[in-house]
């Protein structure tokens, strides 16, 4: 069923990109519908991925965990330990679990911070980081640290980006020199962030990593016993 969620997915992404260009639609038109699709996406896995109560209480711990990480660092511009928790999460646990715990850290630390119209563009960022840093370990299943580091660098700096998104449909002006405009006033603020998602992933990542695995080794473990 995740693969028919997927391909549906990717059919719709490109039937946005097509009729966008076609009907010379403004390029964030076609942004907003990519990240709807996306978000619509991410739902529909995590339907059919919640039918374990443990993975559910799972979620929530780890969701948890990022919002409070967050708010007590909001304090410091463009820091987000929560990045950190979120791409661990789906390392260690798959797309689905990495796409629902960023998703719900969006939901639960706005729900501290302030939810607004922003609130969506954070389900997204967080879901996406999540996803495919369970998609990144299909392709490196072993932990290493200087991947994972560039990882969390450049997530860093596409969060900025897909948060600027929504800045833009605040303007007067809506386009890629407005959009430019919003990176380059931005830079500082992703710039930390991407330093303090990168360095607590040096520091840090494989430690926890490890904790999130044992974890997963002891769902697997009783999900086989109970089967059996």
């Amino acid at each position: 069923m995740k693969r028919w969620v997927t391909a549906g997915a990717v059919l719709a992404a490109l039937a946005v990109l097509v009729v966008g260009s076609a009907q010379a639609w403004p390029w964030w038109v076609t942004v907003i519908g990519l990240l709807a699709l996306g978000g619509y996406a991410l739902l529909e896995w995590y339907e059919r991925f919640a039918v374990d109560p443990k993975r559910i209480a799972l979620v929530a711990t780890l969701s948890a965990a990022a919002s409070i990480g967050r708010t007590a660092v909001q304090g410091i511009p463009g820091v987000q330990p929560a990045t950190f928790i979120v791409i661990l999460s789906g390392y260690a646990f798959g797309p689905a679990m990495g796409a629902a715990v960023g998703a719900f850290t969006a939901v639960g630390s706005d729900f501290f911070l302030g939810e607004g119209g922003w609130t969506p563009w954070h389900v997204v960022a967080w879901g996406l980081a999540g996803w495919t840093a369970g998609l990144l370990r299909r392709v490196l299943p072993r932990y290493r640290t200087r991947f994972m580091v560039s990882f969390g660098l450049a997530w860093g700096y596409v969060f900025g980006w897909i948060m600027n998104t929504w800045s833009l449909l605040g303007g007067s002006v809506r386009d890629v020199h407005a959009f430019i405009l919003l990176c380059v006033a931005s830079f500082w603020f992703d710039t930390l962030h991407a330093v303090a998602t990168g360095g607590l992933l040096w520091v840090a990542g494989k430690a926890v990593f490890a904790v999130f695995e044992r974890f997963r080794r002891r769902m697997e473990v009783a999900r086989v016993n109970s089967a059996g």
